[in-house]
């Protein structure tokens, strides 16, 4: 798979103008891969153009490519997701990639991520998130939870290295946090981002099932590495807590939705957990906080459980964090 490409990067973003251009200004260190033409694309999903001014003030620094920016009101990130789509489609494009507004990339990102689809030729490819150092100023609990976060990421890659590669990934689930699909997933397999879940989150997760079910081949490129910028507002026990038990909301409920007989696995599941949140609380002092992250995590996804039986729903990304 020589041939020439062309590729969208997209970012869909919302009112996080200061972390968009820390993304735009790493998209200008970008190495470009041989025989590739890049768009970049930022998606503002918002009812005004309120970050269009960070665009419009890089446009011509990009020496690997054009910086485009439209505007979807439609609110809920899979319908900015799928805005993004449209827009590779519509420019012809063999390629979309995504990273998220709160991101930066490494200098090789894009060049380790296009050999990965010429040696493997999936249809979709995912690769590892890693996180940026602490800002200044943090509190101890903060700096506690940055560091849980941390260890958190490297375990998950670790993971992934282990189970996923070039020739497939199993047990790995491709996230748009670090994302390349063809698009032809799109306009030829009909396979798009769930608009029904508007800020449930989860949407990525899903046409990632969808596209392992319809039987299109997938990869994992262990080297082409972005890295997350956490603001202080996710480092709080509360935060972590509500992601995951909206997490697990989303996922359970999905598979409800398959199978009715799913809910029942929670009188096995739930009492596990909590024996493991017992655990890790008895753990929070001895560790210094080691444990607080898995603690959160493991409280919010009994709660998140527990909800989606009696019917409730995820509105994790209803509210942004950051700036």
């Amino acid at each position: 798979m020589s041939e020439p490409l062309t590729i969208t990067v997209a970012v869909l973003t919302r009112q996080r103008p200061l972390m968009l251009a820390s993304l735009i200004d790493s998209f200008a260190s970008l190495q470009i891969p041989p025989d590739c033409k890049v768009r970049f694309l930022v998606v503002e999903n918002d009812d005004a153009p309120n970050s269009r001014h960070v665009v419009e003030a890089r446009q011509g620094r990009l020496p690997g490519g054009t910086l485009d920016y439209v505007l979807e009101t439609e609110p809920g990130i899979p319908f900015g997701r799928n805005r993004a789509a449209k827009e590779a489609l519509a420019s012809g494009h063999d390629l979309l990639a995504f990273v998220d507004d709160d991101e930066v990339v490494a200098e090789d990102w894009l060049v380790h991520l296009i050999a990965g689809y010429r040696q493997s030729g999936a249809a979709l490819i995912g690769a590892p998130l890693g996180i940026y150092p602490p800002q200044d100023g943090l509190s101890w609990t903060q700096k506690r939870m940055h560091d849980c976060i941390r260890r958190r990421y490297a375990r998950k890659e670790s993971r992934a290295a282990r189970r996923a590669g070039l020739s497939g990934t199993p047990g790995v689930t491709i996230v748009t946090n670090n994302w390349l699909a063809e698009t032809g997933i799109f306009r030829d397999r009909g396979i798009w981002f769930d608009e029904a879940m508007r800020f449930t989150g989860g949407t990525d997760a899903k046409l990632s099932a969808e596209v392992k079910k319809a039987g299109l081949p997938t990869a994992w490129v262990a080297n082409a590495y972005v890295y997350e910028i956490v603001p202080s507002e996710r480092l709080t026990f509360a935060y972590q807590f509500a992601r995951g038990r909206d997490q697990s909301n989303t996922n359970f409920r999905r598979k409800i939705d398959n199978s009715g007989a799913a809910r029942w696995t929670v009188l096995v599941s739930v009492p596990l957990k909590a024996l493991s949140a017992i655990v890790l609380a008895v753990l929070l002092i001895p560790t210094n906080g080691r444990t607080m992250l898995d603690l959160a995590r493991t409280t919010g996804w009994m709660a998140g459980r527990i909800g989606a039986l009696f019917g409730s729903r995820s509105a994790l990304y209803a509210r942004t964090t950051g700036h």
